[in-house]
């Protein structure tokens, strides 16, 4: 009897620490977790290189460059009916102008998939006893640039880079943009038996266009950027195109980069007729040099 009377309060004490223990679970333990979603693993990449397509981050983007080019110039440019051959390297340029080069700054803002951009450089350069039609010779050409591009942008896509470096390294993206090129010359020809003559026009032109930053290394990208226009309604044509390698690197707390590429801009223009003819149909490329903040 005793024996029983033993068992029976062991069996309640169990009883007891059971449902005490059931009840602190139910109170304070957390509840279990559904199992993970199969098919959204499915859709997540394993290396992390997810396309953001087209939509980018919410925040703010600043992207402001500044850039040194070196060009040389190709082409005939013409004043008042005279126009002039010209064929001038960077070199004979830095000898007959005053300049080093064209200085250059560009400006990209934006805000999830839509953005935009300004660009504008400015420059004097001069090429000297350069050759002319219609009997003109040994002519000394100086020239006056104003060109301001600007545009809409349209990010296409954003790739996150995968792999141990990827802390280090840029998104790939991919934008389209739309817009217009302001150009403004002002040219002087003087030839060496005849009198000067100067003249000045000004044009914009609609342009559309990419542009690509792909990394290819842990803090190295290239970048490229190239457009077309005209179509007529300033220029018969126009055209441009930048490639460059950048290094990217943090200024204090800011992502900044350097540059070093090539860069060349096209333009087949003509205005008027006779001796009030204005003739720009130049090709300017040369190497490049930049340095870009990101806020």
């Amino acid at each position: 009897m005793r024996r029983n009377r033993i068992e029976a309060m062991s069996a309640a004490a169990a009883l007891t620490l059971f449902l005490g223990g059931a009840t602190q679970a139910r109170a304070g333990d957390p509840l279990p977790q559904p199992p993970n979603d199969a098919g959204a693993a499915a859709r997540e990449p394993a290396d992390g290189s997810a396309l953001a397509g087209g939509g980018g981050k919410d925040d703010w983007r600043i992207d402001f460059n500044t850039w040194i080019w070196l060009p040389g110039i190709y082409g005939d440019a013409g004043v008042r009916g005279r126009v002039s051959d010209v064929d001038a390297s960077f070199s004979d340029i830095l000898d007959a102008s005053d300049s080093l080069g064209a200085f250059s700054a560009r400006l990209e803002f934006g805000k999830g998939a839509w953005g935009g951009f300004v660009d504008g450089w400015f420059t004097k350069i001069g090429a000297d006893d350069q050759s002319g039609k219609a009997g003109l010779a040994d002519v000394d050409v100086t020239f006056k640039e104003t060109i301001l591009s600007f545009g809409v942008m349209y990010r296409v896509g954003e790739w996150q880079p995968g792999g141990s470096a990827a802390e280090n390294r840029r998104n790939t993206t991919l934008d389209l943009y739309a817009g217009g090129r302001y150009t403004s010359i002002d040219i002087e020809l003087d030839p060496a038996n005849l009198p000067s003559e100067s003249g000045d026009q000004s044009w914009i032109d609609p342009i559309v266009g990419a542009q690509l930053v792909l990394p290819f290394a842990e803090r190295w990208h290239f970048r490229a950027i190239g457009d077309v226009g005209g179509f007529g309604v300033g220029s018969d044509f126009t055209w441009s195109a930048t490639g460059v390698f950048g290094y990217d690197f943090h200024l204090f707390t800011l992502p900044a980069t350097v540059y070093a590429g090539y860069r060349g801009v096209g333009w087949d223009y003509s205005d008027g007729s006779g001796s009030d003819e204005f003739t720009w149909d130049i090709v300017q490329h040369g190497p490049i040099i930049g340095f870009s903040l990101k806020f």
